[in-house]
């Protein structure tokens, strides 16, 4: 039972980190005064802070016996979860091509761990 809590931690920091690159083009879509600006706004900061986090995540799980043949596949989560908060955040469109690919990524997940 312990170990999936790690799993679900792994889950949770890809969710993290796809959070953050909705962040980053954010702020990519705003204008900014000069190119420092740019990259060194607060959003742009909370957003690698962000990412920071996730990569802990992902050694605290690794150091709790989340084998390493799983994180790619658990990592492929972003695939999905970006979409979705774009749609969700940045109003875009989710295409049937891109439904039927989420789709194929959720189907190698699950036969995966079957």
């Amino acid at each position: 039972m312990e170990i999936l809590i790690f799993y679900i931690l792994v889950a949770i920091g890809v969710f993290l980190s796809s959070c953050s690159q909705i962040l980053l083009k954010k702020s990519a879509q705003r204008e900014h005064t000069s190119k420092i600006a740019e990259m060194m706004n607060k959003q742009v900061i909370f957003a690698y802070s962000i990412f920071l986090v996730s990569v802990i995540i992902n050694v605290i799980a690794l150091g709790h016996e989340v084998n390493v043949k799983d994180l790619p596949i658990l990592e492929s989560l972003g695939y999905i979860f970006v979409p979705v908060l774009s749609l969700i955040f940045l109003n875009e469109q989710i295409s049937g091509r891109d439904i039927t690919a989420l789709s194929m990524i959720v189907a190698g997940i699950i036969i995966f761990y079957l």
